[in-house]
C-alpha cells in the first residue's frame, strides 16, 4: 500500500515532461567521443555533457567530485578537464584500468616516440608462443591459435615499454581490441560465439585505434597544460559502493553518478576477455587472476546479483517493497535480483549522504526499465531513498535517451538484454531521470 508520500512521488514522476535542455538532441557523436570518453567500449556510459552541466551548475574550480559508481571514469574525465579535483569508486577492476587510462595525460612527444618504437616492432610480424594463453581452454573458446600467438605477440611487445602509464595506454588499447579478435558476435552484449565470424588482423586494428586514442590524449593534454589542470588530483579507487566510503562525513561538494541498472552483473559479461588475458599478468594486473580463473567470484559482487544470499538492511522504499512483491508471484529468482538491487542502492544512498557537504548535492542518473511485465521504477524507488535517507529539495528532470551505449531491448519474458529480431522484444531506456537533491 502507498503512503501519502509515495504517491505524491508516483504522481511527480507521471506529470513529468521530457527537457529539451538536457536530452542533447542535437549532440554530435563527435563531442560525446571527445577527449578521452573513447578510448574503451564500455556499456551504459552517460554522456560527458551531463556531466559538465551539472559541474558548471554546482561547482568551483578546486572542488571535490565524487563518483560512487565510477564506471569507464566520465566523471572524472569531465571533472578534470575543468579543474575539479575527483574521486571514483568501482567494484570492477576493468573499469578502474579503463579509468585510470583515461584521466591519465601523457606527455604528447613521450607518447609519439613510443609508438613508433612500439610500430617498428609489431612490423616485424615475430611469432611468440605462451604456454599459459595457448593452454588455456577458456581463452581457446574465445580466440583461434593463429590469433593467441598474434596476441601474445603483440602483448610480448607491449611490455617491454618501461614507462608504466604509456605502457597501460597501449595495453588499454589491446583491451579494446579483444572482441574484435574474439569469436564473440559484434553486435551481441552477451557471450555469443559468431561461427561465421571473419576475425580480423588484430595488429592493423591496435595501431588504427591506438593512433585515435594518441590525437584524443594530445588534445586532452594540451587543454589540460593550456587551463593549468593538469595536476588536478583524480583518484580511481576499487571499491564496493555498497560498503562505507573511503571519504571523511562532509567532504565533497558534489556527487555526480549513473548507477547500474537492475541486473547491471550482466555487464561483467562484457570485461571477461580482458580479464581473462591479463589475469595471469602480476606485474600490471596484480590480483586479477582470482577473477579470471573463477569468473562467478567477478560476477558476484555486483550490484543486485543472483549470487548474493539474501541481504541484510532494508529496501528503504516502499515503492520498491511492492515492486518485488508483485515480481514474486511471476519470478522468484528475479524479484530476489531487483530487492538486492533496491537495498544495496540504499545502502549507497546512506554513504552519499554521510559524505557531502550540507548544503551540496547530489545528481543521480538513473532509468527505469520493465522486467516480466512489471515495471521498474529504479528513478521512483531511489527518489523515495534518497529523500528517507535525509536528502531534500527534489528537483526530478526528465530526459530523453539517446546516446546510451547499450542495446535498448530486453526480452519480456526473461527480463534479459537482447536485440531487435527477438519477438519479445521491448523498448527499455525510451527515457530516464536526473534527480538532483540537497544535503
Amino acid at each position: 500500500m502507498l503512503t501519502l508520500d509515495t504517491r505524491k512521488i508516483m504522481k511527480t514522476f507521471v506529470s513529468l515532461k521530457p527537457e529539451a535542455v538536457w536530452s542533447f538532441k542535437n549532440i554530435a557523436r563527435s563531442e560525446t567521443t571527445a577527449l578521452t570518453h573513447s578510448y574503451h567500449r564500455y556499456p551504459a556510459k552517460f554522456i560527458p555533457n551531463i556531466v559538465e552541466k551539472l559541474l558548471n551548475d554546482f561547482t568551483k574550480k578546486d572542488d571535490l567530485i565524487l563518483d560512487p559508481f565510477g564506471g569507464c571514469g566520465t566523471t572524472l574525465v569531465e571533472s578534470k578537464r575543468l579543474g575539479r579535483r575527483s574521486v571514483c569508486f568501482d567494484i570492477n577492476p576493468v573499469a578502474k584500468f579503463i579509468a585510470e587510462v583515461k584521466v591519465t595525460p601523457i606527455n604528447p612527444a613521450k607518447l609519439d616516440n613510443e609508438f613508433e618504437k612500439l610500430q617498428s616492432r609489431l612490423s616485424k610480424n615475430k611469432k611468440v608462443v605462451s604456454n599459459y594463453h595457448l593452454n588455456n581452454e577458456r581463452i581457446l573458446y574465445w580466440f583461434d591459435k593463429k590469433t593467441i600467438k598474434e596476441l601474445d605477440f603483440v602483448y610480448s611487445e607491449i611490455k617491454k615499454i618501461k614507462n608504466k602509464d604509456i605502457r597501460k595506454f597501449f595495453l588499454c588499447a589491446f583491451s579494446h581490441n579483444l572482441k574484435n579478435s574474439s569469436r564473440w558476435l559484434m553486435k551481441s552484449i552477451k557471450p555469443t560465439i559468431d561461427k561465421d565470424k571473419n576475425i580480423p588482423s588484430f595488429v592493423k586494428n591496435l595501431l588504427k585505434h591506438s593512433r585515435s586514442m594518441i590525437k584524443k590524449n594530445n588534445q586532452f593534454y594540451s587543454l589540460l597544460k593550456t587551463e593549468g589542470n593538469l595536476k588536478t588530483s583524480a583518484k580511481v579507487l576499487l571499491r564496493d559502493s555498497t560498503k562505507k566510503f573511503s571519504l571523511k562525513n562532509n567532504e565533497v561538494d558534489l556527487i555526480i553518478t549513473s548507477p547500474p541498472y537492475v541486473t547491471s552483473y550482466e555487464y561483467a559479461d562484457l570485461h571477461q576477455l580482458s580479464l581473462l588475458w591479463f589475469g595471469n599478468d602480476k606485474k600490471d594486473f596484480k590480483g586479477w587472476y582470482k577473477f579470471s580463473s573463477n569468473f562467478t567470484d567477478f560476477r558476484k559482487n555486483f550490484i543486485g546479483t543472483s549470487y548474493k544470499n539474501k541481504q541484510k538492511g532494508e529496501i528503504g522504499s516502499q515503492i520498491g517493497s511492492n515492486i518485488t512483491d508483485n515480481l514474486y508471484s511471476l519470478d522468484k529468482a528475479l524479484s530476489k535480483d531487483v530487492s538486492n538491487y533496491f537495498i544495496d542502492m540504499n545502502l549507497a544512498f546512506r554513504e552519499m549522504h554521510r559524505v557531502l557537504k550540507k548544503g551540496k548535492h547530489a545528481c543521480i542518473v538513473i532509468g527505469n526499465t520493465e522486467l516480466r511485465g512489471v515495471a521498474i521504477l529504479n528513478a521512483e524507488v531511489a527518489t523515495e531513498q534518497m529523500l528517507k535517507v535525509g536528502f531534500k529539495n527534489p528537483r526530478i528532470i526528465k530526459r530523453e535517451v539517446g546516446n546510451k551505449m547499450i542495446t535498448p531491448w530486453r526480452d519480456t519474458n526473461t527480463g534479459k538484454f537482447t536485440n531487435m529480431k527477438n519477438p519479445n522484444k521491448k523498448h527499455a531506456y525510451e527515457y530516464e531521470y536526473v534527480l538532483i537533491m540537497e544535503k
